[in-house]
C-alpha cells in the first residue's frame, strides 16, 4: 500500500545572535519597536524554537517548509548578519529532514540589501533540499507524490517581472498534479493585521487562483496563528498561518478579542485566530490519495486544530477546534476588582509622541507614544486614578495631526485576578488615500486634525 505524504510547515522563527544586535541593545534602535522584538525573539530563541525543533523531529516528516524570516536580520553589518543566520541553519539541522524556505524580509534581499544572508546561506539550503547543484532565485516548484510545491519569493517581485511570468506558467502546470500547495511569506488576504502584505504580490496571485484553484496556501508574516477559508472567485482557498513565536505558558488571546476582522464575511470563514506571542505551533499536512489533513500542532499540547479536505478548490471542512476561551463580551468588573487597565491600539506612521492624546468618557488620561507597522503588542496604560471612569459604554477621544496616518483597533483591556476582560473593538482611521485601494476594509476616512471618536462597550 502506498504510504501518505507527511510534511511540515513551519512560520517565522526571527533567531536572534545576541552579538549581532548590540547597536540596538545599547540604545541605538533602527525603529520603534526593535529592541522590544529583538529581546523578545531572543527569549524565544533560547527557550522556545528548540523545543519546537525538537517536537518536528519526532513526528519524522518526509520534508519541512519554513515560510520565511528564518532570522531577526537587520544586523549591525554584514558579518553579524551571516553570523546569525549560519547559526540559524545550524539550529535547523536538528530537524533531520530535508528543508525548503520561503523568503522573508528579514532574511536579505537579493540585489537590494543584506543579500549575501541569502547568497551563502538560504540558496544552498534550497539547492540542497531540492537535490541540485546550485539555485538562483528564491521561488521555485518541485513534485513529490502526484503533488506540485509552489515557493515564491515577495521580497523581490515586481509587477511585469519574471517571477510574475515564473506564476503565471506554475499555475497553468498545476492542472497536472493531484494536489497544489502554494507557499510565501505574507498572506494573501489580511485578516488581523491591516494592509501588512506586499498589494501587487497578493493581486497578481490571486488573480492566478481565482482560474487554477490549489489545496491550501501557507504564509506567516503577521505572526497571528491563523486558520481561514477564503472564497477566491469559485473555489474556497484556506489560508494557513504559523509562527514558532510564542509564550508557552501565556493564554492565547482570540484575535477578534483585540482585532476587527478585515475580510468580507461572506467571502470568508475564519476556523481560528490567535494573537502573536501566545500559542507557538506548526502545522503537519498528510496527503493521502484524493485526501489532505491539516493538523495545527500547539507546542506541548499536540494537535488542538483540525481541518480536511478532497478536491482542490471545494471548501474545507474544520473538524477540530481549539478550546481557548474568549475574553471579550464580558461584564465590566467592579472597581476593586480591577489590577490594571490598558488602551491597546494599532497604527502606522503616527510618529509624533505624543499628538494622539486620549480622553475617557469626557477626561483626558493620557497620550499614545509612537504606532507603527501595525504591531499588536502597543498600548496606552491608564493610571488608576482615570479608572473610576470606567462604564459599561466608553467614550474614546484621540487626537490626530496631519501627519499621513492610520489609526484605529482600539479596544480597553482590564485585568483581574482571573485574567483580561476586553471591551469592544473599534475600526481604523485614515487621514490618507495611501489604503484606498484595499477595498472595504474596516476603514473610515477623517480629515487631518480631525479626533477621532469611538464606542468601546463591554458585557452587560
Amino acid at each position: 500500500m502506498k504510504q501518505p505524504l507527511r510534511f511540515v510547515v513551519m512560520g517565522d522563527l526571527h533567531y536572534v545572535q545576541e552579538q549581532s544586535h548590540q547597536q540596538a541593545l545599547n540604545g541605538k534602535p533602527k525603529g520603534v519597536t526593535e529592541v522590544a522584538d529583538i529581546t523578545r525573539n531572543l527569549w524565544m530563541t533560547r527557550h522556545v524554537t528548540p523545543r519546537i525543533i525538537e517536537e518536528i523531529a519526532l513526528f519524522k516528516p518526509d520534508f519541512v517548509i519554513q515560510t520565511g524570516d528564518i532570522i531577526q536580520g537587520h544586523c549591525d553589518d554584514e558579518a553579524s548578519g551571516l553570523r546569525e543566520m549560519s547559526e540559524a541553519m545550524e539550529l535547523l539541522e536538528r530537524l533531520n529532514s530535508p528543508v525548503f524556505f520561503a523568503l522573508g524580509t528579514h532574511d536579505g534581499v537579493v540585489g537590494r540589501r543584506e543579500e549575501e544572508q541569502v547568497l551563502q546561506y538560504v540558496y544552498p539550503a534550497i539547492a540542497k533540499a531540492l537535490g541540485t547543484d546550485s539555485v538562483t532565485r528564491g521561488y521555485y516548484t518541485f513534485e513529490k507524490a502526484n503533488s506540485l510545491f509552489i515557493v515564491l519569493d515577495y521580497t523581490t517581485f515586481i509587477q511585469g517581472d519574471l517571477q510574475e511570468q515564473f506564476i503565471r506558467e506554475a499555475f497553468a502546470e498545476s492542472k497536472k498534479y493531484e494536489h497544489v500547495f502554494l507557499f510565501s511569506h505574507p498572506p494573501l488576504i489580511c485578516v488581523g493585521r491591516p494592509f501588512f502584505t506586499h498589494y501587487d504580490f497578493a493581486q497578481t496571485v490571486l488573480r492566478e487562483l481565482a482560474e487554477h484553484p490549489i489545496d491550501a496556501y501557507f504564509c506567516g508574516h503577521t505572526h497571528n496563528q491563523i486558520s481561514a477559508l477564503h472564497r477566491v472567485g469559485e473555489y474556497w482557498l484556506p489560508q494557513l498561518k504559523s509562527s514558532v513565536l510564542g509564550y508557552p505558558d501565556r493564554p492565547p488571546v482570540c484575535l477578534s478579542d483585540v482585532r476587527p476582522l478585515l475580510p468580507e464575511p461572506e467571502a470568508f470563514e475564519m476556523g481560528w485566530g490567535y494573537l502573536e506571542d501566545s500559542a507557538p505551533g506548526w502545522w503537519s499536512i498528510t496527503v493521502d490519495g484524493e485526501t489532505v489533513q491539516a493538523d495545527w500542532h500547539v507546542l506541548g499540547h499536540g494537535v488542538v486544530g483540525q481541518l480536511t479536505w478532497r478536491g482542490r478548490g471545494e471548501k474545507a471542512l474544520f473538524s477540530q477546534k481549539p478550546e481557548y476561551g474568549n475574553s471579550s463580551g464580558l461584564p465590566l468588573p467592579k472597581l476593586g476588582d480591577i489590577q490594571s487597565v490598558r488602551l491597546r491600539a494599532a497604527g502606522s506612521n503616527c510618529r509624533t509622541p505624543g499628538a494622539h492624546r486620549v480622553s475617557l468618557n469626557g477626561e483626558e488620561i493620557g497620550a499614545f507614544q509612537q504606532l507603527e507597522y501595525f504591531d499588536s503588542r502597543q498600548y496606552m496604560r491608564i493610571e488608576a486614578k482615570y479608572w473610576h471612569f470606567l462604564g459599561v459604554h466608553n467614550r474614546i477621544e484621540i487626537t490626530t495631526g496631519d501627519e499621513p496616518i492610520c489609526i484605529g483597533g482600539f479596544v480597553l483591556e482590564i485585568e483581574t485576578d482571573d485574567g483580561w476582560i476586553r471591551s469592544t473593538v473599534s475600526g481604523y482611521y485614515a487621514n490618507t488615500d495611501r489604503w484606498d485601494r484595499w477595498g472595504n476594509a474596516p476603514l473610515i476616512k477623517i480629515a487631518p486634525h480631525q479626533t477621532v471618536i469611538t464606542e468601546l462597550i463591554f458585557g452587560s
